[in-house]
């Protein structure tokens, strides 16, 4: 027993350029889900609303749908800026990395870069997040009659806007199903700009608590 060696930390800190793509890949990955499944929820709202609604009150049941998809871009908006804040604290823990790695000191190694703020990643989780929707509708292009119930049930809220131009009489939407990827644009947009403004958020918060902190030094040393 005491001639066994410890165990051997990983360092993640210090990836190749390969390991990083890959864990960026799965962070990103890792992030859309929640915003996802809070349109899922919304949609699945949406749909039992909407099978609330008599029908001729299709100006009710659009209010109501508007609604429900604004409400899971709330929800989208408010997970990706609290990334943007998580993500800009590891950047901010890289850089003390990267410059103690410059002077030759050795830093920790449960530092992820992969998860350290850039400008892009907000904007590719949105895109992530409306996935579902490109596949689903180039299927539902193809094979409505196979793919509509998938696309309404798992993304709702793409596909829901487009049914309000109406229905063929022989079935089917008036609307071609891949202008819904068209609404990809919302998570993306939101996601995107959620993410920058809790990482701005957080660099000024940083910046006036640095600030504050250096007066009460100087006033320190003034006494």
């Amino acid at each position: 027993m005491l001639n066994e060696k410890p165990k051997k930390q990983k360092n993640y800190s210090d990836p190749t350029k390969w390991q990083l793509f890959w864990r960026v890949q799965r962070e990103c990955w890792r992030r859309m889900v929640t915003p996802y499944l809070m349109y899922l929820f919304m949609s699945l709202l949406l749909l039992s609303l909407q099978a609330m609604v008599p029908e001729g009150n299709e100006v009710v049941a659009i209010v109501l749908g508007c609604v429900c998809i604004l409400g899971g871009a709330f929800f989208n908006a408010h997970l990706l800026y609290n990334t943007g804040v998580f993500h800009y604290d590891n950047y901010l823990t890289g850089a003390v990395h990267r410059k103690n790695a410059a002077l030759g000191i050795q830093s920790g190694g449960d530092h992820r870069p992969e998860r350290e703020f850039r400008p892009w990643k907000g904007f590719f989780i949105g895109l992530l997040v409306g996935v579902p929707v490109i596949i689903l509708a180039v299927l539902a292009h193809y094979f409505y009659d196979a793919a509509s119930l998938f696309f309404i049930m798992f993304a709702g809220w793409a596909i829901a806007p487009i049914a309000w131009f109406g229905t063929k009489e022989g079935g089917g939407l008036l609307v071609d199903p891949l202008w819904s990827m068209l609404f990809v644009l919302l998570p993306i947009l939101v996601s995107g700009i959620a993410y920058l403004v809790g990482a701005y958020i957080e660099k000024k918060r940083k910046e006036n608590t640095d600030a504050r902190d250096e007066k009460v030094r100087k006033a320190g040393k003034q006494k």
